[in-house]
């Protein structure tokens, strides 16, 4: 449960080699390419019970409960994760949802930076506020990709991180990874839904749902530190962007 481990991890290294001059016919050309990615369907899913059932983990040992909440995590059709966390001096926030393994949208402020990231099967678009490109590439970079999307995929080396960001069963993963021992807490509320408290030894926590699904409902590690896991089976609808707002990322290398 290491939420202050969370993968944003190579973005800054990866955009910095990006050629702040690189644009013209070439972007355009690789924009046109991206118009044929499919956009992901809602998921429908069963209206959940009004009264879920309890579902007995508050009674299993804590290394099983773990178990039980990582697959019932990644199982789930659709969820949403946000909340806020420490990255050294900085704190980052992020509101993300996910429908199925490898398709997610979401943003990720960072101070007064602000990114967006769409995940549609292999490809990844990245879109970041005038901030964010300034602080990357300076004015230059700014300038090439106000109000555009930079397109690459998940085989991409250099956005590895930003990659595996978006795909639940790699991120949630690492996020689940406990720090030596895991142990029970208390059963506490945690929006409206009785949950187990397991902790490690790094003092993050998790909370699981003892009704229904055991689902992860939220994750802590000390203060300004959560991360809240809800809207499990809500309709989700991600789109590509628009051609014309997309740069491919190939078009920028040398």
């Amino acid at each position: 449960m290491r939420i202050t481990t969370v993968p944003l991890l190579g973005i800054a290294a990866a955009l910095a080699l990006m050629p702040a001059t690189a644009c013209g016919p070439k972007a355009d050309d690789a924009a046109k390419k991206a118009s044929g990615t499919t956009a992901a369907s809602p998921s429908r899913t069963a209206t959940p019970s009004p009264t879920p059932a309890p579902n007995g983990v508050e009674k299993l040992r804590p290394t099983k409960i773990l178990a039980r909440a990582r697959k019932a995590t990644l199982a789930a059709r659709t969820l949403r994760l946000h909340g806020t966390f420490h990255d050294g001096n900085k704190i980052l926030a992020l509101d993300f949802r996910y429908a199925g393994a490898k398709e997610a949208v979401g943003d990720v402020t960072m101070g007064r930076e602000r990114f967006t990231l769409i995940r549609i099967g292999r490809s990844v678009y990245f879109k970041g506020d005038d901030a964010f490109w300034k602080s990357i590439g300076g004015k230059g970079a700014a300038q090439l990709m106000s109000g555009k999307y930079l397109r690459t995929t998940s085989k991409d080396e250099g956005f590895a991180g930003l990659a595996e960001f978006s795909d639940r069963g790699k991120f949630f993963a690492e996020l689940f990874a406990p720090e030596g021992t895991v142990t029970k807490g208390r059963t506490e509320m945690i929006a409206g839904t009785p949950a187990i408290a397991l902790r490690d030894q790094s003092g993050g926590k998790l909370y699981v749902a003892t009704v229904g699904e055991p689902y992860a409902l939220r994750m802590g590690g000390g203060p300004g530190n959560r991360l809240d896991f809800d809207g499990y089976g809500a309709a989700v609808a991600i789109t590509t962007p628009p051609a014309s707002q997309v740069v491919d990322a190939s078009a920028l290398k040398p």
